[in-house]
């Protein structure tokens, strides 16, 4: 109750701040605020612009009441619907965005709510980004026998890319450790820590990226692909056009009514770097220096179906599984995709579950070892998240939020047969593409051909 209360007094006196603040004297909100309820002056910004997201759109407050939504998600909305640009269409799209606050995990609604103020307001977006490349900056310096490193900047490809490499270095670090554990423990290993802290490893790492940086051949190749660049084909064929690479924006040839249907809507345009919101010109340079695949979104959300019947995921089934997945599929989990296991939802073993796109999820080694001990089940949402089914039937999610729409029977319940793909010269009939594990359509939406680059 008392997170329900806390916003329910402050929101109460804010709808009549307006008047009050002028009678009082402070020339400001912001000043009133600060001198009524002795905040700072970033407090006091939060809740005015909160009073006018619910000012303006009340079933966000009745959510965060209702305890279905909390005080970050309502944060994150007044972000998009005070934004001098995107805020004019906040309210066109308000309906989605209070559906993603509620069934989507923090970080996955504040990717959501990025790519919303980027599509709506590319230009920003774009002066934003390139500000922090032309002010990269990076120093090494010793002190005292000791190492201190500091970067900041540059463009998003850097940043994904410098990311992925040390996340791939702390873990080889870790892999080391654990070899080394069991070399002197044997059986006995997990009885014991490992030999490093995990600041430890961290440090180590980066200190052989330093050595490897020069003892590397000089025609070493870099693993492809190193980071995973997505965008919509409305946004691809919009910035192709743009710099005259292409004649006709609509590269997929869907027709005129299907193109404008996708470029009206922002909440399913997609352009990111490692699901990092970016601007077309940033993706568009990536494109022209690195592979570009297609990567077909299905109506569930599924990026495609390979449709081979085999015991293990392949690594191109197990990048398709990985596509559009950030972290670990359990709800808390933090475990980035690339270090999980591409697991069946369907066992193999004892359920006969195939070996495809509808029937693989990402979870990390022991949230993986969990789910079989603890016979838990999965079931997939419109929104295109999968979420856990524990034996009780019940669903594992947030407290207070409600059941998500659905686009599979439950578990228990017999499954539609699922029809094979077809050759076909036309392009497959799909719904939108989503934004990482969860963005969905509205029900009322046309399917329409859509597809997404890669």
């Amino acid at each position: 109750m008392l997170r329900s209360k806390k916003p329910n007094s402050r929101g109460a006196m804010l709808r009549h701040a307006s008047l009050h603040h002028l009678v009082d004297g402070p020339r400001s909100m912001k000043a009133f605020l600060k001198g009524t309820l002795n905040c700072s002056g970033t407090i006091a910004n939060k809740l005015r612009r909160r009073a006018e997201l619910v000012n303006h759109h009340s079933t966000a407050g009745d959510l965060l009441l209702a305890g279905r939504i909390g005080v970050e998600q309502v944060d994150l909305l007044a972000k998009a619907h005070a934004h001098r640009i995107a805020g004019d269409r906040f309210a066109e799209f308000a309906p989605q965005l209070l559906d993603h606050a509620e069934h989507l995990e923090h970080d996955d609604f504040a990717t959501v709510i990025d790519h919303f103020i980027n599509m709506a307001d590319p230009d920003g977006s774009f002066d934003a980004q390139r500000f922090q490349e032309t002010e990269r900056a990076a120093s090494v310096t010793e002190t005292n026998g000791a190492i201190e490193v500091h970067a900041s900047g540059g463009s998003p490809l850097a940043a994904a890319e410098m990311v992925a490499v040390f996340d791939h270095a702390v873990q080889n670090e870790f892999l080391k450790d654990c070899a080394t554990r069991r070399s002197v423990y044997g059986d006995q290993a997990y009885d014991h820590p490992l030999p490093r802290t995990v600041q430890q490893r961290k440090f180590d790492a980066l200190h052989t990226i330093f050595i490897d940086s020069v003892a590397a051949p000089a025609d070493g190749k870099r693993p492809e692909p190193l980071v995973n660049v997505v965008i919509d084909h409305v946004t691809a064929g919009h910035v192709l056009h743009d710099h005259n690479l292409v004649d006709s924006p609509d590269i997929l040839g869907v027709g005129d009514d299907a193109f404008e249907a996708g470029e009206r809507d922002l909440l399913d345009r997609h352009c990111s770097i490692n699901a990092t919101p970016v601007h077309p010109d940033a993706a568009l340079r990536a494109m022209i220096h690195g592979r570009v695949r297609r990567a077909v979104i299905d109506a569930d959300r599924v990026t495609i179906n390979l449709g081979r019947t085999q015991r293990l995921f392949t690594r191109h089934s197990r990048h398709a599984a990985q596509l559009l997945v950030a972290t670990c599929t359990r709800r808390g989990c933090d475990t980035p995709a690339a270090f999980c296991d591409t697991d069946h939802r369907v066992e193999w073993t004892n359920n006969a579950g195939p070996t495809n796109q509808h029937n693989a999820m990402v979870m990390c080694g022991t949230d993986d070892r969990w789910k079989h001990n603890n016979n838990i089940r999965t079931r997939r949402a419109t929104n295109g998240r999968i979420y856990l089914i524990r034996p009780d039937d019940t669903t594992i999610k947030p407290i207070g939020q409600t059941e998500p729409d659905w686009a599979e029977p439950h578990p228990t319940e017999p499954h539609p047969t699922e029809t094979p793909p077809t050759a076909t010269n036309s392009p497959p009939t799909v719904k939108t593409p989503s934004y990482p594990r969860c963005a969905p359509s509205p029900p009322s939406r046309a399917v329409r051909p859509l597809a997404r680059f890669v």
